[in-house]
């Protein structure tokens, strides 16, 4: 009964709710492949969002999903291509070493630079939660299914390698939107996995990390991050705290 209710969770619709609302707008490749396009793309959590949408989801390895992707704010790509070795709990530290790169033809490649930065302390206390009882294989990835992933895999281009983890990011897309509907959020369609890490570019603003190392961390340039995200100011004193109880110590 558990496993019918988890994959009916990540049972992805075609277009979903997308006709229902002006402000998303339904497109046709030449492929005949439909797309829904968002015109806010903005959109972040404020954290009494997140505390409600975070306690709806009871799966613990999709719950832990969404929390690597809240702590690290990486791309869905860089999240999903991670591995047990890539989380370093005595350096309190993660690196992606799946990125995002762009070369002159827009191929992304998987070699390359990799990020490593500090991981907030409750992000350890999560992934604590989340492997005991686990036997580890350090090599293993820890959001896509290993045994059906080619033995070249970690050697294939970001391109080749979308293939293996497309579903993954349709599934938990809509799982995203129906747990917020669910909640009561009224623009959940203005959500996708996407919107977790504009939330963490925003959170961090209010530790008073240093642009630098904030754009280093997110993989952006300044331009970038200073088009894409705006002042912390936004938040109540009572949010910022509710932000901070929720993110730990942030080094």
């Amino acid at each position: 009964m558990k496993n019918k209710k988890i994959k009916k969770e990540l049972n992805p619709s075609k277009e979903g709710d997308a006709l229902k609302f002006k402000d998303i707008k339904i497109i046709k490749k030449s492929n005949g492949v439909k797309y829904s396009i968002r015109k806010d793309r903005r959109r972040y959590f404020f954290p009494s969002e997140w505390i409600l949408f975070i306690n709806s989801i009871k799966n613990k390895k999709h719950k832990f999903f969404f929390i690597t992707s809240l702590h690290t704010g990486g791309r869905i790509m860089e999240v999903l291509n991670l591995k047990f070795k890539d989380i370093d709990e005595k350096r309190q530290s993660l690196t992606f070493n799946t990125i995002k790169q762009r070369t002159a033809r827009k191929n992304y490649s998987s070699s390359g630079n990799k990020r490593s930065f500090f991981v907030a302390s409750n992000f350890f206390k999560e992934y604590k939660s989340y492997v005991r009882g686990i036997k580890i294989n350090p090599e293993e990835y820890i959001f896509l299914n290993n045994k059906k992933l080619p033995k070249n895999y970690e050697n294939l281009l970001n391109k080749e390698k979308q293939k293996y983890y497309i579903s993954r990011i349709v599934c938990y897309s809509q799982m995203l939107k129906n747990k917020l509907k669910r909640i009561g959020v009224k623009d959940y369609y203005n959500f996708s996995p996407h919107n977790i890490r504009k939330t963490y570019g925003m959170w961090m603003r209010i530790f008073n990390k240093e642009m630098s190392e904030l754009c280093y961390r997110m993989g952006h340039d300044l331009d970038t991050f200073m088009n894409h995200y705006g002042s912390s100011l936004i938040f109540t004193e009572e949010e910022r705290r509710k932000i901070q109880k929720i993110m730990g110590d942030v080094k």
